[in-house]
């Protein structure tokens, strides 16, 4: 079974850092850029997302929500075309929890956030976008949540994708998922981060006293 590596030594001082914070930096780092050819994560726009910066949700975003809580709740899901919607909860459990803690650790990094829905051994993230390719979540740093969720026994995290118009379908296996570019991403934010540091208002991501117990989320 696969361990976070150095995960089974005391450690003092922890960075608290979650999925999305790090895909941000993955972005960042790749100078990747809009369908106008604009860079997406710029220096101060990282830093904003390190800070915490609130920002207006945008209308993909909002939509995104939406449908998440159309599947899981069935609220507002008149406002999704029901092919879609039946095709999504066709690929869940019929037993599941929503919004499952997961914490992990890589080295001096905490890792941690929820998980869309867990039901079985296998752990699932609802995702939508205006344009789907496929692996288009290969490198995604929640993949790293697998780490986290063999505690409990669940060794794939499955994306499902909608573009609104059909549904597709990621899924990734703690045995064979290639963690390597993730880690070193991971080592790199460390670096960014005490880079600078002077900037970061968010003090919260620089944690001086986390213990060497995972949370329970029961």
């Amino acid at each position: 079974m696969k361990q976070f590596p150095n995960s089974d030594f005391l450690l003092t001082d922890m960075y608290r850092v979650y999925p999305t914070l790090l895909n941000s930096f993955s972005l960042y780092q790749n100078e990747t850029r809009d369908a106008q050819g604009e860079i997406i994560v710029d220096l101060q726009e990282m830093l904003d997302r390190i800070n915490r910066v609130k920002k207006p949700v945008t209308e993909a975003q909002q939509k995104g929500i939406n449908f998440e809580k159309a599947v899981t709740t069935g609220e507002n899901e008149e406002f999704f075309d029901e092919g879609i919607i039946e095709q999504t909860r066709a690929l869940l459990p019929t037993r599941y929890k929503t919004q499952f803690y997961v914490e992990a650790r890589y080295k001096d990094v905490l890792l941690y956030g929820m998980v869309d829905i867990v039901g079985g051994n296998q752990a699932f993230d609802l995702k939508s976008t205006r344009y789907y390719e496929p692996d288009r979540f290969l490198n995604n740093h929640q993949n790293l949540y697998l780490l986290g969720l063999q505690k409990w026994g669940i060794k794939t995290l499955e994306y499902i994708i909608t573009d609104f118009d059909a549904v597709y379908q990621e899924k990734y296996s703690l045995d064979s998922y290639n963690f390597a570019p993730l880690y070193r991403e991971i080592d790199e934010f460390v670096n960014f981060l005490n880079s600078h540091r002077k900037s970061i208002r968010d003090k919260k991501i620089f944690d001086t006293k986390t213990d060497n117990n995972q949370l329970s989320i029961f």
